[in-house]
C-alpha cells in the first residue's frame, strides 16, 4: 500500500502549502483573480474536507471544477486486524496447535460517487491462512433509487449489486469486529451462506412505529463468494436466493450491535428472521462439494450415491437480542432441508442447530465475561438414518481499551465432534477438544 500512503501524504502537503501560500499572498492573488476573471487554480482546496468522522475522510462540497460533475463525492478509509494467538488440546488424529496468526487483516474504503445516492464499498482482506496474498473480499455498488428518482427517504429503497455477504443469518451479518467471543460458533459456520455476486434490494421502514430493516437478494449460489464464473467456471447454472429481515420493537439499541456499552436501563430488544434456498446440480463442483453433514463434518457429496444429479436445499433462521443493565443476550435458531434427490430414493434431509451467548460486564464499558453454548442436529451425516448431534461450549472474557475500536478477547472452547471445516475458527471435521484463543483487535 505504499502508493496509497504516497498519495494521501501529497494531497495533504499540497493543502498545506497552498493555505500558508494563500495567507502570504492575499493581495496578490485578489489582484490576479481581479484581473483574470478566474479563480486561482488551487482554491478548490479551500472546500475539500479531510478529518476522521468515523474513519479517516476526504469530501468535497461539491462545487468543484475538476472537469467532472459538480455534486458530491467522498471517501472513507477504515482499517482493521486481529492478531490470534490459537492452542489446542486435540484428541488424536487431530493435530494440536500452538501459533500466532493474523486473522483478519482488513482495510476498507467506502463513500459516495457522482451524487449522494451512489455509495461504494470496497473492501480488501490479508490473513496469515493466505501468506501474503491480498484479496478482494467484498466490492458493491448502491444506488438510493428511492431517494433518487421516487423522492422516497434516503435508504427506503435502494439497489445494491457486487459481491458481498449473502442477506440470511445475523451472525453473517455482524461484522468480525463485533463479536464478544475471538470468532463465530460452530453453529452459525455449519449453517452459513457466506458472500456471493448478487443483485439486491435492501431497505427500511418506520411507519409501524418500529424501526424495519429488510434485505432480498438474486445471487450466485450458497458459499460461493468470488468463484470464477462463465463457462470455464465451476457454478451451475441456477441462482439463489435469499432474504433478511430485523426489527428494533423495544428500546433504543445503542451503536453497538452486541455488547451493551450503554448499560440500558430500559431493555432494549433487536429481532430478526432470514431465509436461504437454492437448486444445486452436481457439475457445479463449488456448491456440490461444500455442504457439510452433522456430526463428522464430512461433505454431503461423499455420501450421496454416484448417481445423484442434484438436489434442493433450504435454510431458515431465527434470532433475537436483547440489552439490559451490562447484560446482553443473542440467540440465533437454523433449519436446514435437502429435499428432492434426483438419481436415489433418499427422503428429506432435515439439520437443525443454533447459538446462545450471553454476556455482562463487570467492569462498566471496559471488562466483559461472557459464555456462548453451540449446537447442531440433524440426520444428514447417516442420509435420514438417524439424529446425530455436536455441540461446543466456550467462556470468553473481553477487556475492551476503546470500545470495538480496541480491544483483547481471551476465551476458550469445548467442542464435541465438529460438522465443520474452517479456517476462521481453526476447526477441522471430527474435532474433539478444547481451543485456547488470545486475541488483539484494532480498528480505525
Amino acid at each position: 500500500m505504499r502508493w496509497f500512503a504516497a498519495i494521501t501524504f501529497c494531497i495533504l502537503l499540497s493543502m498545506f502549502l497552498h493555505r500558508c501560500s494563500a495567507q502570504s499572498c492575499n493581495s496578490n492573488a485578489a489582484a490576479s483573480v481581479a484581473s483574470s476573471g478566474t479563480e486561482d487554480d488551487f482554491s478548490w482546496l479551500d472546500r475539500v474536507k479531510v478529518g476522521y468522522d468515523g474513519g479517516f475522510v476526504i469530501a468535497s462540497q461539491g462545487n468543484v471544477d475538476l472537469n467532472a460533475s459538480r455534486d458530491p463525492y467522498r471517501l472513507k478509509i477504515n482499517g482493521w486486524g486481529q492478531l490470534r494467538h490459537t492452542v489446542t488440546d486435540l484428541s488424536p488424529p487431530s493435530r494440536d496447535l500452538n501459533q500466532l496468526q493474523l486473522k483478519r487483516g482488513r482495510l476498507v474504503f467506502s463513500g459516495n460517487a457522482f451524487n449522494p445516492n451512489f455509495h461504494y464499498f470496497i473492501q480488501l482482506d490479508a490473513r496469515s491462512t493466505n501468506g501474503d496474498d491480498v484479496r478482494l473480499l467484498d466490492y458493491y455498488l448502491d444506488y438510493d433509487v428511492g431517494n433518487d428518482q421516487l423522492g422516497l427517504a434516503p435508504g427506503t429503497l435502494t439497489f445494491r449489486t457486487g459481491k458481498y455477504k449473502v442477506p440470511f443469518s445475523m451472525s453473517r451479518w455482524l461484522s468480525g469486529r463485533d463479536f464478544e467471543f475471538a470468532d463465530r460458533s460452530v453453529a452459525s459456520i455449519f449453517f452459513d451462506v457466506n458472500r456471493s455476486f448478487a443483485w439486491g434490494l435492501h431497505g427500511k421502514n418506520e411507519r409501524l412505529g418500529v424501526p424495519i430493516f429488510w434485505d432480498a437478494a438474486l445471487f450466485n449460489g450458497l458459499v460461493t463468494g468470488g468463484a470464477e464464473t462463465g463457462s470455464s467456471g465451476t457454478l451451475d447454472d441456477n441462482f439463489a436466493y435469499s432474504g433478511r429481515v430485523r426489527a428494533y420493537p423495544i428500546g433504543d439499541w445503542g451503536d453497538e450491535n452486541l455488547a451493551d456499552f450503554e448499560c440500558h436501563d430500559r431493555l432494549a430488544m433487536r429481532v430478526g428472521a432470514g431465509f436461504a434456498a437454492s437448486t444445486i446440480d452436481r457439475f457445479g463442483t463449488t456448491e456440490f462439494n461444500r455442504l457439510r453433514v452433522v456430526d463428522s463434518g464430512a461433505t454431503l457429496s461423499t455420501l450421496l450415491p454416484a448417481t445423484v444429479s442434484g438436489y434442493d436445499v433450504s435454510l431458515y433462521a431465527v434470532d433475537t437480542s436483547i440489552k439490559y443493565r451490562g447484560w446482553s443476550s443473542s440467540f440465533e435458531y437454523y433449519f436446514r432441508t435437502v429435499s428432492a434427490v434426483r438419481g436415489a430414493a433418499i427422503d428429506e434431509l432435515f439439520d437443525h442447530g443454533f447459538w446462545y451467548q450471553l454476556g455482562k460486564f463487570i467492569v462498566p464499558g471496559k471488562l466483559q465475561l461472557a459464555t456462548r453454548w453451540s449446537r447442531v442436529q440433524g440426520d444428514s451425516g447417516t442420509l435420514g438414518g438417524r439424529d446425530q448431534c455436536a455441540e461446543e461450549l466456550a467462556a470468553s472474557l473481553a477487556w475492551y481499551f476503546r470500545r470495538n475500536q480496541a480491544k483483547l478477547v481471551v476465551d476458550m472452547t469445548h467442542v464435541d465432534g465438529a460438522p465443520i471445516s474452517s479456517q476462521a475458527l481453526d476447526i477441522s471435521p471430527g474435532n474433539h477438544g478444547w481451543l485456547f484463543r488470545s486475541q488483539i483487535q484494532f480498528s480505525f
